[in-house]
């Protein structure tokens, strides 16, 4: 099964947010610097003009073979913010854990 990369960069938003939601109250959160990200896309360019170009994510599971001449691997380094562009915390603001008096 192929998934779009659209949907690929939407589960993951989705599960950092499940991720942040479940450290709520937790002692030990960890804060998200980078995610590094190597994948296998095919790319596909339709015939209608309102389409574009889509980009598939590959999976090579279940049996299934897929040759180079058809993929290309891309490496996505994405840097994990909130919309008010603070770094993204799992948990509320760990800030206080480390605060000297």
């Amino acid at each position: 099964m192929d998934i779009e990369l659209a949907d690929l960069l939407a589960s993951l938003r989705s599960e950092i947010g499940k991720a942040r939601l479940d450290a709520d109250g937790q002692d030990v959160r960890f804060g998200i610097k980078s995610i590094d990200l190597e994948l296998q896309v095919a790319v596909e360019k339709s015939a209608d003009a309102k389409a574009g170009v889509r980009f598939w994510v590959v999976s090579l599971g279940g049996g299934g073979s897929v040759t180079s001449a058809r993929t290309h691997t891309i490496k996505l380094s994405l840097d994990a913010r909130t919309s008010a562009g603070d770094p993204v915390l799992t948990g509320d603001d760990v800030s206080d854990l480390f605060a000297t008096d």
